[in-house]
This record gives structure tokens, sequence and C-alpha cells, in this order.
């Protein structure tokens, strides 16, 4: 990709993703090491516990993570913005603000994902189930605000 359209605001967004993914990662290892042999592994919408199993479990979290980061990083990296499915037509005079503006999306998402994974993961190591359904409406809400509002900002730079 043109390394025009990347700003050190990209680069601090992608790398606090990759950062937090590690803080999940740590969590994991930290976790495996102090946690009781069974611990619960999943909650119900009230946050009590309704599976058990290894704190193993952990790893999950983070291995996870690792394509879905790095999947959004690589199109970042390595795919011409022309290709990318736009909801508008992009002018060529344009394409520097909007491809940055949806470069922003790109990696806000990563970050936005990646700190519900760690929260989440966080959450499990203090084997809590508290506060994980208005986490997840959050993170939708926060997804949405993301999207919309850079896309509509996108849309403004192309005129």
């Amino acid at each position: 990709m043109k390394t025009g359209y990347r700003t050190r605001l990209h680069r601090i967004l992608e790398l606090g993703a990759w950062l937090i993914l590690l803080a999940s990662l740590l969590v994991a290892v930290y976790g495996v090491r102090t946690l009781p042999e069974e611990i619960a592994t999943h909650f119900a919408l009230d946050g009590t516990p309704d599976g058990y199993g290894s704190p193993a479990i952990l790893f999950l979290t983070p291995l996870l993570m690792v394509p879905c980061l790095g999947i959004v990083s690589l199109i970042a990296h390595l795919v011409d913005p022309a290709q990318w499915n736009m909801p508008f037509a992009v002018r060529e005079e344009r394409k520097a603000p909007v491809y940055g503006d949806i470069l922003t999306m790109l990696h806000a998402i990563q970050l936005e994902i990646a700190g519900f994974s760690l929260y989440m993961q966080v959450k499990s190591y203090q084997q809590s189930g508290d506060g994980l359904v208005l986490a997840t409406v959050l993170l939708t809400a926060a997804l949405a605000v993301t999207i919309i509002g850079l896309c509509i900002l996108a849309y403004r730079h192309n005129r």
C-alpha cells in the first residue's frame, strides 16, 4: 500500500492494539501459573459461572486475536486502498484524506476489539462474569460509532 495515507495516528492505534494483545497473553501466562486446576470458563448472562475447565483456556483469546489483528494489519499495509470496498466512489483528487479516514477506522476497530478482548481476559482471570453484557453492549456501540462516524467523515472528505 502507498505509505502516503498512513499517519502517526495509524501507527499508534495499530501498535496499541498489538500491545494490548501482548498484555492479554501475559494475563494468560500469569493465570496458568496462579489459578487452580479448574476455573470458570464461561458465564451466564447474569455473570454466574456455567462452564468449567483448565486455566489453559486463557490462551484461547490471544490465539484468536493474532489472526484477527494480523489480517487487518495485512490489509492495511498490503492491499491497495483502491481495492477496498468503499461505500462511495472515491474522487481521484481526494484519495489521501479518504483513505486516511478508512485506515483510521481499520486501526480503531483493531484497538477497540483488542481492548475488549483484554477486558474479557482479565474478567476470566478474576473468575467474574460481572459486567460482560454491559461491556459487549459498549463494544458494539463503540464499533458502530467508529464505523459510521469515519465513513461519514470519509464521505465528507470526498466532496
